[in-house]
């Protein structure tokens, strides 16, 4: 084979791994858009930087594998790359990774709350112990001003509370004419 057919086909296998590649990232992509929940406008941002990204190293490679031209070949290429990896290794990349992640995640999870577990109850006895504090204070004051709303009805019904005498001639006035 000439040189310029061997450098054809290592530009044409050049753009299938970069279309495996471009399909993987987003597979990572995705995988992050499960862990981390995202609003539609950070998704959108996402998907931007990833095609802006794509572009820049697709570009590179047609301006240094093919001077620049756009070629068929590297499009035609970059797709079957995408193709052959979502139905080989893309199509199970994500349930297996998200599964693995999961199950990781849930290990680390259980392992923290074992560790925690004696300062939760530490900090479960003292909360009782601030409740009960608290409790027994709020019924010293609930039982004094229980107390103190006895002793003035007392008053009031024994009639030791003072009554406001009102002044004599009130509103009229006091000079003679």
């Amino acid at each position: 084979m000439s040189g310029e057919i061997i450098r054809e086909w290592h530009f044409w296998l050049a753009s299938i791994v970069t279309g495996a590649c471009m399909a993987f990232s987003y597979d990572l992509l995705r995988l992050f858009r499960r862990l981390v929940r995202h609003g539609r406008i950070a998704v959108d941002l996402e998907d931007l930087l990833y095609w802006i990204v794509w572009f820049c190293f697709s570009f590179a490679l047609l301006y240094y594998g093919n001077n620049g031209v756009i070629r068929f070949a590297a499009v035609f290429g970059a797709a079957v790359g995408m193709l052959i990896y979502a139905v080989t290794v893309g199509r199970f990349f994500i349930k297996v990774s998200y599964l693995m992640i999961d199950k990781t995640i849930g290990n680390l999870l259980r392992l923290l709350r074992k560790l925690l577990e004696p300062i939760k109850r530490r900090k479960h006895a003292v909360i009782q112990k601030i409740r009960l504090t608290c409790s027994t204070i709020q019924h010293k004051i609930e039982v004094y001003h229980f107390a103190k709303a006895k002793q003035r009805r007392e008053k009031i019904k024994h009639g030791t509370r003072k009554k406001k005498h009102k002044k004599k001639n009130a509103g009229v006035s006091s000079r003679q004419e």
